[in-house]
């Protein structure tokens, strides 16, 4: 860059460490003394700062509620890498989504949360940690998909009639529930196991732990891929390619059953909110990105990008409804 101050020209190689300004202070200082000098070495070094600023990168933090293990983590991991290319990411993944709720708290900045029904529901219940207002002005992505039953050697008919341990993910209590309303509709002898995370639950699975999981559809290709089965689904969906179980028992609500989750632009502008929607749809879209990659295209997980506001708040209040008491 070229800065023309005062009839002198200075050639400016703009580093965002900003140390060029004490190496170009050197320089400038041999040659020219004086009010004149300090009135040119303020002119440089804020023309200098103005340049780099312009350069910069936001930091956008990208805090997981959820698991270490589950899929919150496996796509918070994955966006954190796509939008690398647009923000310096500080990607924290606590654990678990009482202790983000807290820790959302002391950061000041933008952040990139998601949050799901399941928590919601047990929040207002009062068997959770916390709720979280969902306001769709700041909703970047909403994203549904149904809960499955699979297993890696046991048929669908012997999950029906024989004593069986079926693993889920947390919350504990809304698919506990949902794996007993198997005893209350169909008279099966189930025991839940809670773990913490999908992706323990699968490998508690794939380690012969448990005999069946209830896993999102997303993890129920992975099982199927590794030489398991998936049978039946959480949904009353007469077209799906597994059994939809609320078609077999349509009184029993908890049949229904399904992650709901938004991604929350938070601390943030509508102007921050809309430019990292886009920029979340971009990387989304592009076959070459690790968002891509993890919901295979959009085939494993139903993105709805154009929601409206109402659309947003019904579909949300809905889905917390079907997993509460």
């Amino acid at each position: 860059m070229v800065i023309n101050i005062i009839g002198v020209k200075f050639i400016v190689i703009v580093r965002l460490d900003h140390s060029f300004l004490f190496n170009y202070y050197s320089v400038i200082n041999v040659k020219i003394k004086g009010k004149k000098m300090r009135k040119i070495i303020l002119t440089l070094i804020f023309s200098c700062l103005f340049v780099a600023n312009s350069f910069a990168k936001e930091t956008l933090t990208i805090l997981n509620a959820g698991s270490k293990t589950g899929s919150f983590a496996m796509q918070m991991t994955a966006v954190s890498k796509d939008l690398q290319k647009y923000y310096n990411i500080d990607l924290k993944i606590p654990g678990d989504y009482c202790t983000a709720v807290q820790m959302l708290k002391s950061i000041k900045g933008p952040v990139l949360m998601p949050w799901a029904n399941d928590f919601e529901a047990v929040g207002r219940d009062g068997s959770g940690c916390a709720t979280f207002e969902v306001k769709p002005e700041q909703v970047v992505r909403y994203d549904s998909t149904v809960m499955c039953l699979c297993s890696m050697k046991h048929s669908a008919d012997s999950l029906m009639k024989n004593k069986h341990t079926v693993g889920h993910t947390t919350p504990v209590k809304p698919f506990s529930r949902a794996v007993l309303a198997l005893e209350k509709s169909f008279g099966a002898k189930v025991k839940p196991i809670a773990y913490d995370g999908s992706g323990a639950t699968k490998t508690g699975l794939y380690n012969g732990e448990i005999d069946y999981a209830l896993v999102s559809i997303k993890h129920g290709r992975d099982i199927i891929k590794n030489g398991g089965s998936c049978f039946y689904e959480y949904s009353a969906n007469k077209d799906s390619e597994l059994v939809a179980l609320a078609t077999m028992d349509p009184n029993n609500p908890l049949l229904i059953a399904g992650y709901d989750a938004v991604w929350l632009a938070l601390n943030m502008t509508d102007e921050q909110v809309a430019t990292l929607r886009a920029r979340i749809k971009e990387v989304h879209l592009d076959s070459s990105s690790a968002m891509f990659e993890y919901t295979q295209g959009g085939k494993v997980l139903n993105v709805m990008w154009d929601l409206t506001s109402s659309e947003i708040t019904n579909q949300w209040e809905t889905s917390v409804k079907n997993l509460q008491e």
